[in-house]
């Protein structure tokens, strides 16, 4: 198995994870459009935590399977906390047992993420990607950006128990929309200053985050966010206008512009 196929990526994604979890947690691996080849050796890599193995032969994207993933964690009473990540990502030495003893510690915060090192596909350190900290920060900052994380945050049971699911019918902007229906409904956020995970950004990156599809569903997030949270200044709309002509540059200097404004 290649160090950077696919199974191998997951393999090392629930390894990472594991490290930091402990007995009788549970570690969820969704398989969309496809089967696990040795599903016992992701089993063994999950240990402590106990390993659910969930394999969809047709996808039908990334919330719905989050939606699902979270409908079936809450049927379990025990499970206090939810965090998710992506199988090409990798949580650091004790991300979640970090996470878990900030959240034992401020019982007021609902949606938990951190800092993080983007590396390309070969694991080569690219640049560290902080967001804002303080709750205000975040909620001000979501007019303008993305303020969290997604493959980084762990979020209380609550959140979901309330109602709230990621939105399928948008593409990419899944976890932005969350953000903003959770500050609408009052839940609490914070960032954790520290990276706790290395998040892939392969040579498609901006390719894929790219074109006018992306660059109206970013525009009508972020205008979304505006009206929601009652956010409307001449520099957040200039904000989001700037937004939307990033995203119909050509890749190359999207990812120019990108590292630069970091």
């Amino acid at each position: 198995m290649k160090e950077n196929t696919p199974s191998a990526l997951a393999l090392r994604a629930i390894r990472s994870t594991a490290s930091s979890l402990a007995p009788g947690d549970l570690l969820y691996l969704r398989v969309d459009g496809g089967q696990l080849s040795a599903p016992e050796m992701f089993r063994s890599a999950a240990a402590p935590a106990t390993l659910v193995l969930r394999e969809v032969a047709e996808g039908r994207g990334l919330a719905h399977g989050l939606n699902q993933m979270v409908e079936e964690a809450l049927r379990d009473p025990g499970v206090a906390f939810l965090a998710r990540m992506d199988a090409d990502d990798e949580s650091l030495p004790g991300r979640m047992q970090c996470q878990r003893q900030y959240m034992a510690e401020h019982p007021d915060v609902d949606i938990l993420g951190t800092a993080c090192h983007e590396v390309d596909e070969y694991g080569a350190y690219l640049q560290l990607k902080r967001m804002p900290i303080s709750h205000a920060a975040i909620v001000a900052t979501l007019p303008r950006s993305n303020p969290l994380n997604h493959p980084t945050v762990m979020l209380r049971r609550r959140v979901f128990e309330c109602g709230l699911r990621y939105r399928e019918d948008v593409k990419r902007t899944e976890d932005y929309h969350f953000w903003i229906a959770a500050a609408s409904s009052g839940f609490i956020f914070a960032n954790l200053e520290e990276p706790w995970l290395n998040f892939q950004r392969d040579s498609a990156f901006f390719r894929r985050r790219g074109g006018w599809f992306q660059a109206w569903a970013d525009l009508h997030v972020r205008l979304r966010a505006m009206r929601e949270l009652r956010l409307y200044s001449l520099m957040n709309l200039l904000w989001a206008v700037a937004a939307f002509s990033l995203r119909i540059m050509p890749a190359t200097l999207q990812k120019w512009l990108y590292c630069r404004l970091r």
